[in-house]
């Protein structure tokens, strides 16, 4: 334990901050960078002073309808505007992925969308957040006694610590995924790349059983792991109350206390499973049957994060539309009176 918490404390002792959501990459082959993704943001770089936080979301629930959004803010470029960053990938007309600031203006129209997990391609690490929720829990079958409990603690706090997996799954759950680093020299270029290409392959896309798939570029120390997750279905990101608690089945690595780990510039694959019987409904930026995902850790300077926006896949929807018909037909059969 003391061991514990001397890394703990030297860690916290020197955290600089963030990570954000660089990524999501549908079922159906459509990848999207995320909302608050800003070009030219530096992906190899873990200082503030080179500008890899420009693009992660700062999470704040006192600041939604400030300065921030339901989405957040970024330092790179305001309060985060889904409909903008929708806009521009669907048409390539907006611009960028928040209000005001360097976020805004006409962006390249380049075909292709950026690709997904593993090496970020691109944008700055703003300064994200959202109020995060829980400590994360290890991992890990059994419980070990003595001695050997003692080396696995101190192994799952090494994981945890170093991004490797078996670190803990937070309170929204999920296996810690292992990250990959990312390469020397990787500046963001995924909004250009992905500029209007939405037009022609629409939103990305759930998988059928409902889950999404992202990538999660840590910065440094503090956007680490474990990650909550929020799914708004009705506001294209816009109304904080529309948010509904989503589960992480696969989670960013960390030793579950404030959103810390030693890992740094790294990209971690991230899954999320809708919430039973919800239905993509919102509209923004020209596309319709729109849903928002927000993910957030527990930084004490933070929270950060970011956001991605997708929809369902047509057997995706058939699935929550026949979950909500069954509950109609129990709440009838139990609460109804005999006809």
């Amino acid at each position: 334990m003391r061991y514990s918490l001397a890394v703990v404390a030297a860690i916290a002792a020197s955290v600089q901050a963030h990570g954000v959501v660089s990524e999501i990459q549908g079922a159906n082959g459509v990848n999207m960078p995320g909302l608050s993704v800003q070009d030219g943001t530096p992906r190899d770089c873990a200082s503030p002073l080179c500008g890899s936080e420009a693009d992660t979301s700062i999470i704040r629930t006192r600041e939604m309808g400030g300065k921030a959004s339901a989405l957040g803010r970024t330092q790179g470029g305001g309060a985060v505007d889904a409909g903008a960053a929708i806009a521009m990938f669907m048409g390539g007309g907006a611009g960028g992925a928040a209000t005001g600031g360097a976020a805004t203006g006409g962006a390249a129209t380049g075909a292709g969308a950026a690709t997904g997990a593993g090496a970020a391609t691109g944008a700055g690490a703003a300064t994200g957040a959202g109020a995060a929720t829980g400590a994360g829990a290890a991992t890990g079958a059994g419980v070990a006694t003595g001695a050997g409990a003692a080396a696995n603690n101190k192994r799952g706090l090494l994981d945890a610590l170093t991004g490797a997996a078996g670190g803990a799954g937070g309170a929204a759950g999920g296996a810690a995924a292992a990250g990959t680093k990312t390469p020397k020299g990787t500046t963001e270029k995924g909004v250009a790349a992905a500029a209007g290409t939405g037009a022609t392959s629409g939103l990305p896309t759930t998988a059928d059983d409902g889950t999404i798939t992202m990538t999660f570029h840590q910065v440094n120390q503090d956007g680490a792991g474990p990650l909550t997750a929020q799914i708004d279905a009705t506001s294209g990101g816009t109304d904080p109350a529309a948010f509904q608690d989503a589960t992480v089945t696969q989670n960013v690595p960390g030793i579950g206390i404030g959103g810390l780990s030693a890992a740094s510039v790294m990209d971690f694959p991230v899954k999320v499973q809708m919430p039973a019987g919800m239905t993509c409904q919102g509209t923004a930026g020209g596309a319709s049957n729109v849903c928002i995902v927000r993910m957030q850790n527990s930084a004490l300077a933070g929270p950060f994060g970011g956001s991605a926006a997708f929809t369902q896949s047509t057997a995706a929807k058939k699935r929550a539309v026949e979950y909500n018909l069954r509950k109609r037909h129990m709440a009838r059969g139990i609460l109804g009176k005999p006809e």
